[in-house]
Parts: C-alpha cells; sequence; structure tokens
C-alpha cells in the first residue's frame, strides 16, 4: 500500500472528541432528587434505556423543533419511572439539567490534537451519527471552532456506514475521499463504512477492547 497524501481528517464525536464523564442513570437520578421523586439507580438506568430507545426510533426521521424533541426524549424516562408530568415542567427540567454546560466534556487531548492538525495544515470537519445538537455538545466541549462542517446524521435521515453521510461532508469540504481520513470508536460503523465510501480510516479504542 502506498503513502497516504491527505488533506482532510474528519471524526466521530461521540466517544471520539466528546463524551460524559458521568453516566446517564447518574444524572437523571440526581435530577429526578431534585425534582422530589428520588429514584435508586436501577431504576434510573432502566428508565434511560427507555429514553434511548424512543431516540432510536424517532431521531432520524425527526424534523420538529429540537426542543420538544428532547422534551419527547424525557419524558419517555418519566413514564417509565411512575412519575407524572401533566404540564411537562418535570421533562423541560430534565433536559435542562442533561444540557448544561460539563455534561459532555471533551477528551483530554482532543484540542491539542485538532490543534496540531489545524497547523498542519489539514481541514478538518465531523460526521456523527446522531441529532443536529451534536454541534451544542461540541460548542460547550470547546471544539467546535476547530470544524469547518458538522454533518449529523438527523439532518440527512440517513445514518453510518451508508457511505452518503461521509460524501456530504467531503462536498462541503471539497476533498476527495481518498486524500480524507476518518476517525471514529465503532468499527463496523466508522471504519468499514468510511472505508466504504473511499476514505481511510482509524479505530480509537475507548473502551479498551481486544
Amino acid at each position: 500500500m502506498g503513502e497516504w497524501t491527505l488533506e482532510a481528517v474528519l471524526f466521530d464525536a461521540g466517544n471520539t472528541l466528546i463524551h460524559m464523564p458521568r453516566q446517564p442513570e447518574e444524572i437523571l437520578r440526581e435530577l429526578c432528587a431534585q425534582l422530589g421523586s428520588p429514584v435508586g439507580l436501577e431504576e434510573a438506568r432502566g428508565a434511560c434505556r427507555e429514553s434511548e430507545r424512543y431516540y432510536t426510533r424517532h431521531y432520524l426521521d425527526y424534523s420538529g423543533d429540537q426542543g420538544e424533541f428532547w422534551l419527547r426524549y424525557h419524558a419517555e424516562a418519566l413514564h417509565h419511572l411512575g412519575i407524572e408530568d401533566p404540564t411537562g415542567e418535570k421533562a423541560a427540567y430534565l433536559s435542562h439539567g442533561f444540557g448544561r454546560v460539563g455534561v459532555w466534556q471533551a477528551y483530554p487531548e482532543a484540542a491539542g490534537v485538532c490543534r496540531r492538525l489545524q497547523a498542519g495544515g489539514f481541514r478538518l470537519g465531523v460526521v456523527s451519527n446522531g441529532s443536529v445538537t451534536v454541534v451544542d455538545l461540541l460548542s460547550q466541549a470547546g471544539l467546535l471552532s476547530f470544524f469547518e462542517v458538522v454533518i449529523a446524521s438527523q439532518a440527512l435521515g440517513i445514518q453510518k456506514p451508508d457511505p452518503r453521510v461521509f460524501a456530504a461532508a467531503l462536498e462541503k469540504l471539497g476533498a476527495a475521499p481518498e486524500r480524507a481520513l476518518y476517525v471514529g470508536d465503532l468499527y463496523e460503523v466508522d471504519v468499514l463504512g468510511a472505508r466504504g465510501a473511499g476514505l481511510h480510516a482509524v479505530l480509537i479504542d475507548r473502551r479498551g477492547g481486544s
């Protein structure tokens, strides 16, 4: 295999550039206690799973207001916990709590890596299987300014490993796939997806797998 000649580096977002240092069930349990409805950790974990099921079922084809989407997401957790919320105020409280600065953070090395790549003349972008609110998360984590383009699968209605997701980012950058590298944490979704779209790919192992 010949030497790579690269001009662009694209990253996944969650568990590649940014992460939640605390588990979501811990945050949910804390917020429920603040609402006067204490729950156990296992109950909170089950409620988070219900919210994620809602997310998986609906995020790709949702085109309405993002605030409303996340209210519905958190309403699933409340329903699972048996916490009544006729006005939606409790769901709004959860949404605000999960959206506050510091819940999502950059990995310690992320900014330095992006800074060095920029200094080396590489054009940077993000391609994420997620909501369009990934832009807000990257901003909160102090990373957004590094990227010329941020593609969220929700905005396209398709998700990785579909090659069209990667192609959308490359088109905005004006970069050829063979001159681009993708960095992600999931082998089948990120590495195989990027290679299927003609990019080079590198796996970043945040889970310590073999």
